[in-house]
């Protein structure tokens, strides 16, 4: 059954979402990423789930762009999205967001 003490094997650590707002453009999409198990941050698994999560955009659905749309409060995904290369290319203060783009 394997060991219910490692977060990676008691259950899902979070998720990541692709949204393509435009109806008539699928070459851009919002992407997120959230790991809501504690024990799974600072690990590298949003990193290598936003990677494969592009890789499959880019490769089978034709996705060339990528924006994300971070809180600006939220140190740890700016820098995440920052080490992806991803950079800034609007801020919107209404809501508190820095959207970057890939």
């Amino acid at each position: 059954p394997g060991d219910t003490t490692d977060p990676h094997q008691a259950g899902m650590a979070g998720d990541v979402n692709l949204f393509f707002n435009e109806p008539d453009d699928k070459s851009v999409a919002e992407i997120e990423i959230m790991i809501a198990e504690p024990r799974s941050r600072r690990r590298g698994l949003a990193q290598e789930a936003l990677r494969l999560m592009m890789a499959y955009a880019a490769e089978s659905l034709g996705c060339r762009r990528f924006v994300a749309k971070i809180g600006q409060a939220n140190v740890a995904s700016l820098g995440l999205f920052r080490k992806l290369g991803f950079r800034e290319f609007k801020r919107v203060e209404v809501f508190s967001e820095v959207h970057r783009e890939l």
